[in-house]
């Protein structure tokens, strides 16, 4: 979907109620049924608001390449982790 097909998707959303509606419930359903595919751990909000906006959150950098910390390795050393979070990824 190039920026057209994005803005096609959300037009009638500031045009119809009921696109309103479905759009402010579930934004990512209804840019997927426009063609937007996006990962399963990519998350869409909508609000209401003055101004259309589109605010992207870019997760902290992540060394795919690098060493484990001892407190990461410490918490899987079992082959079990209790409340370790790599930040979803």
């Amino acid at each position: 979907m190039d920026a057209q097909g994005f803005l096609a998707a959300l037009a009638p959303a500031v045009t119809d109620a009921d696109a309103r509606k479905r759009f402010l419930a579930d934004p990512k359903a209804v840019l997927a049924a426009a063609g937007l595919d996006l990962p399963e751990w990519f998350t869409v909000t909508a609000r209401e608001g003055d101004a259309a906006e589109l605010i992207i959150t870019v997760p902290g950098l992540r060394d795919l390449d690098g060493d484990l910390s001892d407190d990461v390795l410490e918490g899987v050393a079992g082959g079990m982790s209790w409340g370790w979070n790599c930040g979803g990824w």
